[in-house]
């Protein structure tokens, strides 16, 4: 029998060998996620409280900004005026239901009445029934004509009133814009001049070089607004302008925008 031999030599055999393999314990990586779930859920376990503070603080805020009193305008014309149109209003409302009423009661007598005759007369006895009829439709149809002329003298009153009374109406309505706008200007000027601002220089897109010149009031808050916007704009002081107004001067063209002036061009424009 054979003698047994190493099939690999004694200088070879390093090559061969296998080293043990260790293995990462699963158990840490576990723990460092639940670490981190912890943290999460606490985070949102105290962003609902922050919110609900920081909800609280703004409506204090809030409710802390008086608001500033509307003008109170009723002059007794005004008043009478209202009383005089609602007076009328009432008036052909009330019509109109009348004649609805009175369309409706016709309809229903003529049902009745021609099914009565058909049931209880002969046809001499619907004959007559009819002609009592016609004549029953001949007094409903007068009632009607002369609810129908009620309603339209009504109406004739109404537009005649409103005919007198359109330039008082007209005037009354400016002075009563004019005391709105006055309130607005005193408390809000710097606003206004604001918005005109972005309003009038959104038509002027093709310009180059612009020119917006502010009343003393207006100046420091439409220029903190609106220089870091407009990088082409160059502000000035003008003590001729009002609160509230603005001048635009431009390549592409000149603006001016007064409050006060477009209100009596509006009032021009009625008394026309």
């Amino acid at each position: 029998m054979a003698k047994l031999t190493n099939v690999i030599s004694p200088e070879n055999i390093s090559a061969h060998v296998v080293e043990g393999y260790h293995f990462k314990v699963m158990s840490e990586m576990s723990s460092n996620e639940e670490q981190k779930q912890e943290e999460i859920q606490t985070i949102n376990q105290v962003s609902p409280v922050q919110n609900t503070t920081q909800q609280a603080v703004e409506n204090q805020v809030v409710e802390a900004i008086p608001q500033a009193p509307q003008p109170q305008v009723q002059p007794d014309f005004v008043e009478d005026l209202l009383k005089k149109t609602d007076e009328m209003s009432g008036n052909i409302i009330k019509l109109q239901m009348q004649i609805e009423s009175q369309e409706a009661e016709f309809n229903n007598r003529l049902n009745t009445e021609l099914e009565h005759a058909k049931e209880k007369f002969t046809k001499e006895g619907y004959e007559q029934a009819q002609k009592n009829f016609e004549s029953e439709l001949e007094a409903l149809k007068e009632k009607y004509l002369k609810s129908v002329e009620k309603l339209e003298n009504t109406v004739q009153n109404l537009n005649e009133f409103l005919s007198k009374n359109e330039k008082e109406l007209a005037d009354t309505a400016v002075i009563i814009a004019k005391e709105v706008i006055a309130k607005e200007l005193e408390e809000n000027s710097s606003l206004i001049a604001l918005n005109l601002a972005k309003e009038l220089m959104s038509e002027l897109k093709n310009a180059t070089k612009i020119e917006l010149k502010l009343s003393p009031e207006d100046f420091e808050y439409v220029k903190s607004h609106l220089e870091q916007e407009q990088s082409n704009i160059k502000f000035s002081l003008d003590d001729a302008i009002n609160k509230g107004s603005i001048l635009i001067l431009s390549d592409a063209g000149n603006i001016e925008s007064n409050l006060n002036n477009r209100l009596q061009k509006i009032k021009n424009m009625v008394n026309e």
